[in-house]
């Protein structure tokens, strides 16, 4: 732990760290951030009955209560205070005076039960202010009230200590934190800091606390396993277990393809040769199995978790290249094979650790070019490794490293295949290099010098690139083009507009083909595919495609409040496209009523041609209806699906259970696709919502930017508001509405509920991002600085005032909270496992109902589900199992024309 002599060398002129006691705002507004504690305070005090509404001042200090004690204690001395001076043993400000070693590491949690958070609410209201500090511990009540059926004695819940620590934010020597770190630094106090372990590898004790959550959970929910496994057949019911992807030719004349066989965990991988001219397919041929790999040769026993990265074929295709990660955390090695089961491989020593798992082969196929990872997961180096040499990949050259860290590389190739592309990105500026695969000696060569702010993707068709820009101020990008020949360091002002959208219309991607380009967007919020020629005789014309599964909608839909105006909703994007001299187009379709479709478009005759439709099992797609509408207020879309059924006058017939979800960061879209899992809670009569909450992509980057930085609280408002409307429309009521986020989605459900826990009844956190102020804080942290320009660092004055004000995990307050289901993943790159366990941990302590809140970590998964493809449905019937119970619906039978 840092210590104030870790700071500075002598005691003479020794600045005073700005102290800020965890989870409190303390004292008047700093200046030139009036509305960031002022507002803290009044949030605080209504969490806690400490005094009316309104602003601060004379009137609420002498109100009497514990805001006259909490305002009384902050004026004395300075000294930070943070919710502990409402809990047995007073204040943190007193703790963290103490060593250490004198704290108790047994202290349990139990000091601060539900029981006492109910006692120090009543007190509040009752306006005894001395006697709060000093209340004993007293043991917590039952909680076996908070399920909806019955269900044996349940334990109480794990109890960690609390052991203050402090927090540094600002400049700390031997850490890079930024150029505008605070100096000196702002102090907080973290009782439950302990818990994100030196490294991010978990401690004994902290592995043996998720194990407790996990018994916890699984006694809390014991009652339920006969409805989850319900839930896992329906589920399973409505997936095949024998399957088959779509083959996809590339170039050299093989098709690719994967299948799913019954009873098997994970996909195999075969190919087939085009044969009569590419109109037929000879025999199949077995490439790789993923369940092979899957298995422990040392055990015998599938492994706990397995991700497959490629098979990469050759040009020559003799030989693929594939990655394996067993861990869960995106760290991939490398491996290559030749094709056929007959031969032996020669290749079989090949194991290069560390890697994205992305692989683009040479034109000779001796060689080929693959991204490290370093320490932090970061893609920061790209290499080439040359068959027949060092097969760890030690003595491999590397042809581009990136220093700065808050960018990241990534590497593609040129429709065409020619070009070798490495793009180097942060959340802001993007700067490409590319490597002629018919001429690699002559090295990288860059397309434009690194400016901040500026975004291009490359294709190249005929000695021209093609680009997609941001440049002149065209946020939503345009496409240009520049000749080849003037590489490298194209001026931008030379290069020349091909493609300038009008507004509102936002370009996300481009593909060069021999004839035409196809681009990806959006229009208006909706997905778009559009073709654009050369300008040469003969070529196609600029024009969208028309999806022909869009379906007809009438405009408005009715609720118990009246029609609102509503929309159809879909999505679509490009699908495998590998053959450059073409003139037809694979694009993918699917909405919340239409499983997935895979179409080949004729962009001259503009005819459709269905290739694939998904089968779901037991789904009638006529017994469901979606639509998106508008917040009054905001302007914020609400996409929903529900059974047209669902009351004999529809929507109208309101209220009713409703699923609300949403992500809100990075600019990406959640778009309304087929989820055959999302059938269980549609057919017991749930509404699924998604909250298109800005700092997403769907309206372009002006809503990307309306949501990032210092206007990330923008998302929250956002979310609560359409919280508000569903509610006001009579769709759904509090009891009947919870919410579900995932990652940065978990961010936005977590800080939401924090503004308005009294709006939801339930929530399901999936690896929520929830402790940003302290992991945005800390560069060691993988993935932590290049998250510096999408939400801001918090070692600067401005960003940890503001993001003081949002962090989920510091503004938990003493009130009621809905229900609660958090994961984690031990093996989480992306948010680490402390971030749930401690948030978990924190909610327990200060929460005054008796709703349950529950953690299950997953101890071999990383960022996203298990990857045994039964293993994650039976996680999701989990989740699915908490919630309908949560929303009273687990014993209520499936609405009639259900077919499972």
């Amino acid at each position: 732990m840092l210590d104030d002599d870790d700071f500075f060398d002598g005691d003479e002129d020794r600045p005073v760290p700005l102290l800020c006691g965890d989870e409190s705002y303390q004292s008047l507004p700093a200046e030139g951030f009036e509305n960031s504690r002022a507002e803290g305070v009044v949030a605080f005090a209504q969490g806690v009955g400490l005094g009316p509404l309104g602003g601060i001042g004379p009137q609420q200090q002498q109100s009497g209560g514990l805001w006259a004690a909490w305002s009384d204690a902050a004026s004395k001395g300075g000294k930070p205070l943070d919710f502990g001076f409402l809990m047995p043993g007073g204040s943190a400000g007193k703790e963290e005076e103490e060593e250490m070693s004198d704290v108790d590491a047994g202290t349990s949690m139990a000091t601060a039960s539900e029981t006492q958070a109910k006692k120090r609410a009543r007190e509040a209201a009752d306006g005894a202010t001395a006697d709060v500090a000093a209340s004993t511990p007293v043991e917590p009540e039952s909680q076996n009230t908070m399920c909806t059926v019955s269900q044996p004695c349940i334990p109480p819940p794990p109890c960690p200590p609390r052991r203050p620590t402090k927090r540094y934010f600002g400049k700390v020597p031997g850490e890079d934190r930024g150029s505008g770190a605070m100096d000196p630094p702002a102090v907080r106090t973290d009782i439950f800091s302990w818990m994100h372990c030196p490294n991010g590898e978990a401690s004994e004790e902290v592995l043996s606390l998720l194990r407790e959550e996990n018994a916890y959970a699984e006694a809390c929910q014991q009652h339920l396993e006969p409805f989850r496994e319900s839930l896992y057949k329906e589920m399973m019911g409505h997936q095949r277990e024998n399957d088959e992807s779509l083959i996809s030719l590339s170039v050299g004349g093989y098709g690719y393809f994967t299948r799913h066989s019954a009873g098997k965990s994970y996909q195999s991988h075969f190919r087939r040769k085009a044969v009569d001219g590419g109109s037929g397919w000879g025999n199949e041929e077995f490439v790789l199995d993923e369940n092979v790999i899957a298995v422990d040769p040392e055990t015998g026993s599938q492994r706990p978790y397995c991700s497959v990265s490629g098979p990469n074929h050759n040009p020559s295709h003799t030989l693929f290249a594939y990655g394996t990660d067993f861990a869960g955390n995106d760290s991939y090695t490398l491996h290559v094979r030749p094709f056929g089961t007959e031969q032996p491989n020669p290749y079989s020593q090949i194991a290069i650790e560390d890697t994205d798992g992305s692989v683009h082969w040479s034109l000779s196929g001796d060689c080929f070019y693959y991204v490290e990872l370093d320490s932090e997961f970061r893609q920061y180096r790209m290499k080439c490794h040359v068959l027949g040499r060092d097969p760890s990949g030690a003595e491999d050259p590397t042809l581009f490293e990136e220093s700065d860290r808050k960018y990241s590389l990534n590497a593609s190739q040129t429709s065409c295949t020619r070009y070798l592309v490495i793009t180097a990105m942060s959340a802001e500026t993007m700067e490409n290099h590319m490597l002629d695969l018919n001429h690699p000696d002559a090295g990288l060569r860059r397309v434009s010098p690194r400016q901040f702010g500026h975004q291009c993707g490359v294709d190249h068709r005929s000695g021209w690139l093609y680009l997609l820009t941001n440049k002149d101020g065209v946020k939503d990008s345009k496409l240009c083009r520049a000749p080849l020949g003037a590489l490298p360091d194209i001026p931008l002002d030379t290069w020349e507009d091909v493609w300038v959208p009008p507004a509102g219309t936002k370009l996300e991607g481009h593909d060069c083909f021999g004839s035409f380009i196809a681009l990806s967007g959006r229009e208006q919020g909706q997905c778009r595919i559009f073709v654009h020629g050369y300008g040469e005789a003969g070529g196609p014309v600029l024009h969208p495609v028309t999806f022909p599964d869009v379906a007809a909608h009438t405009g408005r839909v009715l609720t118990p409040r009246g029609a609102q105006a509503a929309r159809a909703t879909f999505s679509a994007g490009l699908d495998s496209n590998n053959i450059f001299d073409t003139k037809v187009l694979r694009y993918k379709y699917s909405s919340f009523t239409v499983a997935g479709l895979v179409y080949e478009y004729d962009v001259m005759s503009r005819e459709h041609r269905l290739l694939r439709r998904e089968q779901v099992p037991s789904f009638d797609p006529d017994l469901y209806r979606a639509e998106r509408i508008t917040t009054p207020g905001r302007r914020v879309p609400i996409s929903m699906v529900y059974r047209k059924d669902i009351h004999p006058q529809g929507l109208a017939g309101g209220p009713f259970p409703l699923l609300l979800t949403g992500y809100g960061a990075y600019g990406a879209c959640q778009d309304p696709d087929f989820c055959g899992n999302r059938l269980s809670l549609l057919d017991r009569g749930v509404v699924y919502a998604v909250v298109h909450v800005r700092g997403g992509g769907e309206f372009g980057a002006e809503w990307h930017e309306n949501g990032k930085n210092l206007k990330v609280k923008n998302r929250f408002a956002d979310f609560v508001e359409a919280a508000e409307t569903l509610i006001s429309l009579r769709v759904t009521t509090p009891d009947r509405l919870a919410a579900w986020g995932t990652s940065s989605g978990g961010m936005l459900v977590t800080a939401s509920v924090n503004l308005r826990p009294d709006l939801f009844r339930a929530v399901l956190l999936e690896v929520p991002f929830c402790d940003a102020l302290n992991t945005m804080s800390d560069p060691s942290i993988p993935l932590t600085v290049g998250e510096w320009e999408e939400i801001g660092n918090p070692n600067e004055r401005e960003y940890f005032y503001y993001m003081s004000e949002y962090s989920p995990y510091e503004n938990l307050r003493i009130e009621a909270y809905p229900a609660a289901l958090v994961t984690a993943s031990l093996n989480d790159s992306m948010v680490g496992y402390w971030e749930p366990l401690k948030y978990v941990s924190k909610l327990r302590a200060l929460k005054t109902d008796s709703r349950p809140v529950l953690l299950q970590t997953n101890f071999h998964a990383g960022h996203g589900a298990a990857s045994d493809r039964y293993q994650c449905t039976r996680e999701s019937a989990f989740h699915f199992a908490f919630l309908l119970d949560q929303l009273g619906l687990a014993a209520v039978p499936l609405l009639r024309g259900s077919r499972v």
